[in-house]
């Protein structure tokens, strides 16, 4: 417990955040035809960081469909705004009435609002329409302190938007100023206490509730611009910055006060917007407390994954969490074989020299009778990995479909044995082949993966030899043409074998299961089954490559060579 706040003085619950970085999900309670619809009523930034371009990326990552009514148009960069363009009041209100009569709103988000006028448009609409979830972020003050409103747009903002709203998110200046306002309606606003009179956690909870009072509104009183040190004290120096504290006070006055870890990053510009926008869209679907827990995790997500654009504060990382599958369905394989990892390999194997040979019948006979010796080898110990799917499967289709892939193999393999009796290779001949290096290195690995790993990553293990060598054949049949048996080519058959459409229908089988897996996978998951795909494709070029450097001893061969 951190030591800022006396036991019992409100009611708190401390919502760590330390190990749910990365972890968000948006909701999915609403089916795809019926994705939350919603509204946000904000400037723009035109470096794209805040405002009503930042809304968009945070509700589209949300997966919920996003609306918008621009109250000003701002010429600004991360270094700052440079100037600010009001939206008519009249055109702001036939932006909102027409989308709205139209397509209906879930939620609604507002953010800078630029004059009273805009101020009556968006209450009048409130009434008009009757929004049930509103979540305002009243930006009032901006990062170097100057006051963006002016008071008669500040009056209406406390006497009535504020009053109709669900959730208002205050950072602490803001909410120092409109407390001011709410304390002394007649004077220019001005603050309570200097910003810099906040030293503890007990200041801040005293702020959010008397802010609470005075407006009868749900507070968030964002503490992201002062750091706390571990002990609940405000942190003076850089290095005793340890922790980042909100207060959110309930509509019954609950206090709830949430904990996450202070991360060293500049890149913070548009946070409050991405804020206000994240806690909206889980408001669709969740009670308010756990919309802001939720939206909170994001916000932490998009900060710690920030990378740096322009010469000031970058933007966050608005689309972090869709980076869970960063693939799109059904194109899992793909995404391996285009991984820029992986891509180089794949093109040496799939294209590799050897199966260019063997399609244009250059390739030594003893060198196929080589490769034909250990790759019989290799389809006992790829029998053997499957098998290990069907044990690590858990339905009876699935063992069954596994058993079916083994006896699909037992006949893969009787066809390979009266593929080389045909040129002078005896299955006793296979069997007593002793196992090359390149074939004992790619087997046991294989192997290995399917008795540490998941189905999963057994899958990806079998999976490039099957579709691998799909691809090469039916790149050859492109390059060479029709049937070159009838060319005098003994090899061409392997390479009809293998881009056939009896070969197709088990690839195709294998593809679909790991399809189907792969819309359940985390990052972390990713990352290992791309790292066993890319080391299994390079075992597979190099498989082929020692069928060309390999020593042969002609004298193994002697019924080969006489044909």
């Amino acid at each position: 417990m951190l030591s800022g706040i006396p036991a019992g003085q409100v009611h708190c619950e401390l919502a760590f955040e330390f190990n749910v970085l990365y972890r968000y999900r948006a909701p999915d309670h609403f089916p795809m035809e019926r994705q939350p619809r919603i509204l946000t009523i904000a400037g723009s930034d035109s470096s794209g960081g805040a405002g009503i371009e930042a809304d968009l990326k945070v509700i589209t990552a949300h997966r919920c469909y996003g609306m918008t009514a621009i109250t000003g148009l701002t010429a600004q960069n991360t270094k700052g705004v440079v100037d600010i363009h009001p939206i008519p009041a009249q055109f702001l209100r036939k932006t909102i009435f027409t989308v709205v009569e139209d397509i209906g709103v879930d939620v609604v988000k507002m953010g800078m609002l630029t004059s009273s006028e805009s101020i009556d448009v968006v209450v009048e609409a409130v009434k008009k329409y009757n929004f049930k979830q509103i979540v305002l972020d009243p930006v009032i003050i901006s990062t170097s302190g100057s006051v963006l409103l002016p008071p008669d747009a500040i009056s209406a903002l406390c006497n009535n938007l504020i009053p109709l709203a669900t959730l208002i998110t205050p950072n602490i200046p803001e909410a120092q100023h409109l407390l001011s306002y709410y304390i002394t309606p007649d004077s220019p606003p001005t603050f309570i206490q200097p910003p810099d009179s906040i030293t503890s956690m007990v200041d801040v909870v005293t702020l959010a509730k008397r802010l609470y009072e005075f407006s009868s509104t749900a507070v968030l009183v964002k503490g992201g611009h002062l750091p706390f040190a571990k002990d609940g004290s405000m942190a003076r120096r850089a290095k005793d910055k340890a922790a980042i504290m909100d207060v959110l006070v309930l509509p019954n006055g609950t206090v709830k006060i949430f904990n996450s870890p202070f991360i060293d990053n500049n890149n913070t510009h548009g946070t409050g917007c991405s804020l206000a926008s994240a806690i909206a869209c889980n408001l669709a679907t969740n009670p308010l407390s756990v919309a802001v827990f939720n939206a909170r995790n994001y916000i932490s997500g998009a900060i710690a994954a920030a990378y740096p654009l322009g010469q000031g504060s970058g933007p966050i990382n608005h689309v972090h969490n869709t980076y869970q599958l960063p693939y799109s369905k059904g194109r899992f394989f793909d995404y391996l074989t285009t991984h820029p990892r992986v891509a180089k390999l794949w093109d040496q194997y799939v294209n590799h020299d050897f199966v260019k040979k063997v399609a244009n019948g250059s390739i030594e006979i003893e060198r196929f009778g080589w490769y034909l010796r250990q790759d019989y080898l290799f389809l006992v110990h790829f029998a053997r990995a499957t098998s290990l799917l069907a044990y690590k499967s858990l339905s009876l289709p699935q063992i069954s479909s596994h058993a079916d892939n083994v006896s699909s193999l037992l006949r893969e393999t009787g066809l390979h044995v009266q593929y080389c009796a045909s040129l002078g290779i005896s299955e006793s001949d296979l069997q007593s082949t002793l196992e090359a290096p390149a074939t004992i290195a790619y087997t046991r690995y294989v192997i290995d993966v399917g008795m540490r790993g998941d189905k999963a990553a057994l899958v990806v293990a079998l999976i490039s030899c099957m579709v691998g060598y799909q691809v090469a054949a039916r790149n050859r049949e492109i390059e060479e043409g029709s049937v070159r048996t009838e060319d005098g080519n003994k090899f061409w058959s392997w390479v009809e074998e293998y881009a056939g459409e009896g070969y197709e229908k088990g690839v195709q089988a294998q593809k679909n299961g790991l399809e189907d897996m792969a819309m359940g996978f985390s990052v972390k998951q990713v990352e290992e089954l791309v790292e066993i795909f890319r080391a299994v494709t390079e075992m597979e070029r190099d498989f082929f490559t020692a069928a060309l450097e390999a020593k042969v001893d002609e004298s193994e061969y002697p019924k080969i060579l006489d044909r």
